[in-house]
């Protein structure tokens, strides 16, 4: 199966990234390609990208739509180690911006709901420019929600060839709600919100009108999608996902083993490692502790995470005063722990002040690509306590370094790391249930446990996790079997 499919998308790599969503729209669309599809991605320019490796194919490109009008220019780039054409959305009015959805990390712009509009409603205006009917529009959350609907006003209007929509939910928790006096910006109606179901308390929610809108709709794993259908998990949306389950699918993502194999990584060069040939790894721990200011052994289990600071991490769990598990697992155990990343300010202050009184504890508070393979590749512990996690990529790399995770059992956690049965065997990591510190402390323990009183085990453990084949390959043909049943849905109507 081929398709001609065009990834709408807020954010890609290398261009723009706050989260796994860039990586996912990247490496699915060159698995896609490889395969045969004709995959191209459209995204906004932000002010941040550079024009200088890119061509300008249309100064005046308008996107319009009823009384709407926005005069845009477009460009066009290659997805690097890739033929994949990338057009990129140039509006200085609305994207030359340092920030994708804000200017920091925890605020948003006033005007997203018109930026995203925008982005959506130009999706549907690109293949007229440049002479190419896509068959699928795969929209990537709320930034790209109103898409579907756009399609659907767009056949009412038209007799245009059928094309299918598919949306993709990356995290639920993000839904891009706008008041409803703002409607003649995306050149939508109440009505039209009314008609289309996407309105929220007299808001309009672009996450809503994708997933009420589109032919058919994945999530990033099969656990977050049975997740998402109850209360717990739904953020409010769980009864119309439960009422659209038929058409949801929830396919794991993968891994590009091309940046995350400690065989090739060239941040951890000249320590390379691999199951055939480990030694590299121990190099590497001791490279690690020595960047980090922690005492040079062996011996002593090496915890590390990398994070967003932000409440869905579990980092309550971790470090709220008072309560977190952090300051007494440190002190009452013989072990080492390393933290990189950055999120809520109380808890940045928080760690740095445990990282200043605590030897065996170091934290840095950035974003460091280096650092962060260094970590994967020199820890033995990767710690992820997530309230939820759609999928998670940081537990994949880890596996693919034999650094074993320690995970709620959630979401893509849950599909993707295997805890040891009975007989100590098949594990792959640690996991817990309960959202507490209790739990989360007695996995630590655990996992310090197997370190020291059976050293054998945590071997077998790192083995079988490096065996693990997560790349886009199969995840790729999934996103095909949706396409097509995309396709049949969208061609019965």
């Amino acid at each position: 199966m081929s398709y001609r499919i065009l990834m709408i998308t807020s954010e890609a790599v290398p261009f723009a990234k706050s989260g796994g969503l860039a990586d996912m729209v990247s490496a699915l669309s060159i698995e896609l390609y490889q395969s045969g599809s004709d995959v191209r991605i459209l995204m906004p320019l932000y002010g941040f990208i550079s024009k200088e490796e890119l061509k300008l194919i249309d100064p005046n490109f308008e996107v319009s739509y009823k009384n709407y009008k926005e005069n845009c220019a477009l460009y066009e780039g290659k997805l690097p180690l890739s033929k994949i054409p990338v057009y990129f959305l140039d509006s200085a009015k609305f994207y030359e911006r340092n920030g994708i959805y804000g200017p920091t990390a925890s605020s948003a712009y006033p005007d997203n709901g018109l930026r995203y509009s925008l982005l959506s409603r130009a999706a549907l205006q690109l293949g007229k420019r440049i002479d190419w009917n896509p068959q699928i529009f795969h929209s990537h959350d709320w930034p790209t929600g109103l898409n579907p609907v756009y399609l659907k006003l767009s056949d009412k209007e038209t007799s245009s060839s059928k094309c299918a929509s598919v949306f993709t939910i990356h995290n639920l928790g993000y839904q891009g709600r706008f008041s409803m006096r703002n409607t003649p910006w995306a050149g939508i109606t109440p009505e039209i919100v009314h008609q289309y179901h996407f309105e929220d308390q007299n808001r309009m929610n672009y996450l809503k009108a994708g997933i009420e809108n589109s032919d058919m709709i994945t999530t990033v794993s099969p656990t977050y999608a049975s997740e998402i259908q109850t209360k717990d998990f739904g953020h409010g949306l769980d009864p119309i996902l439960s009422r659209r389950s038929k058409y949801l699918k929830g396919i794991v993502n993968g891994v590009d083993y091309n940046d995350w194999n400690p065989e090739i990584d060239k941040h951890i060069v000249p320590h390379n490692y691999s199951l055939a040939d480990p030694d590299g790894k121990k190099a590497l721990k001791k490279q690690l502790q020595k960047e980090m200011g922690l005492e040079i052994s062996t011996s002593k289990p090496l915890f590390a995470m990398i994070s967003r600071l932000v409440e869905q991490k579990g980092i309550e769990e971790l470090c709220g005063p008072g309560n977190g598990v952090l300051e007494g697992f440190c002190k009452n155990n013989d072990v080492q722990l390393v933290i990189l990343g950055t999120g809520e300010k109380w808890c940045e202050t928080e760690l740095k002040r445990l990282g200043e009184e605590l030897d065996n504890l170091s934290v840095t508070i950035s974003y460091n690509d280096y650092l962060s393979h260094l970590i994967e590749a020199g820890a033995d512990f990767f710690m992820m306590p997530s309230r939820y996690e759609p999928c998670g990529l940081n537990q994949l790399y880890s596996l693919k370094y034999g650094t074993l995770p320690i995970v709620r059992r959630t979401g893509g956690l849950a599909d993707t790391v295997q805890a040891p049965d009975k007989e100590d065997c098949n594990g792959t990591g640690f996991l817990f249930d309960e959202i507490s510190p209790e739990a989360f402390l007695a996995a630590l323990e655990k996992a310090c446990s197997y370190w020291y009183e059976k050293p054998a085990i945590i071997e077998q453990m790192k083995i079988l996790a490096m065996e693990q084949d997560f790349s886009w390959g199969p995840s790729a043909e999934e996103y095909l079997k949706v396409y097509k049943e995309a396709l049949t849905i969208a061609s019965g109507k």
